[in-house]
């Protein structure tokens, strides 16, 4: 099993410890924005990969917190391969290199960078009409490049009590009220 908070390992130490008591090897990673608003998702293979995520999360947030510049974090492609030893990269659902215009280039650069035994094309299956035309198209490039699938969901919350706080964040950062968004 594995978490990926966006730009951060924050439900890492709890995840960890609770994998741990059930014998359950638990891959920390998260998912870091591009400069063109992409987001990967890295997973540490290791002790490197988890210490290369943690410098490349650092690196966001230094960017972000400077002022005049921009308003989210985000990673630039020489970044993602100065740190990319140790990382596995997913290709991502809605936000994903496989979502954006040209799925076959974004695959196509995230091997130039993390290589060939460090990509698995990701599939998601929410119940969307669109996920599905995109999950086939990501199966075929999957084969193409003899690449392997991984099955992922995106939950935004562990627990049901969670949802209101989650639906408070998700507000926050779309700059609306939760009357404006609705559930």
């Amino acid at each position: 099993m594995a978490i990926t908070d966006a730009h951060g390992v924050y439900g890492s130490p709890r995840f960890h410890l609770a994998a741990k008591q059930l014998g359950i090897r638990a891959l920390i990673g998260a998912e870091v924005a591009t400069e063109h608003g992409c987001r990967y998702t890295l997973l540490a293979e290791n002790r490197t990969g988890y210490e290369n995520l943690c410098r490349l999360i650092t690196r966001t947030k230094l960017r972000f917190e400077d002022p005049g510049k921009p308003e989210n974090p985000f990673a630039t492609e020489n970044e993602f391969a100065k740190y990319a030893e140790g990382l596995i990269c997913l290709t991502g659902g809605d936000e994903g290199p496989l979502a954006q215009n040209n799925p076959r280039e974004g695959l196509e650069k995230l091997l130039a960078i993390f290589g060939r035994r460090n990509i698995f094309v990701e599939l998601q299956r929410h119940g969307r009409r669109r996920q599905e035309a995109r999950n086939q198209a990501a199966i075929a490039l999957a084969e193409t490049f003899k690449l392997p699938l991984v099955g992922t969901n995106s939950p935004l919350y562990a627990e049901p009590e969670r949802r209101d706080l989650q639906d408070v964040l998700t507000c926050i950062r779309h700059k609306t009220s939760i009357a404006e968004a609705g559930r």
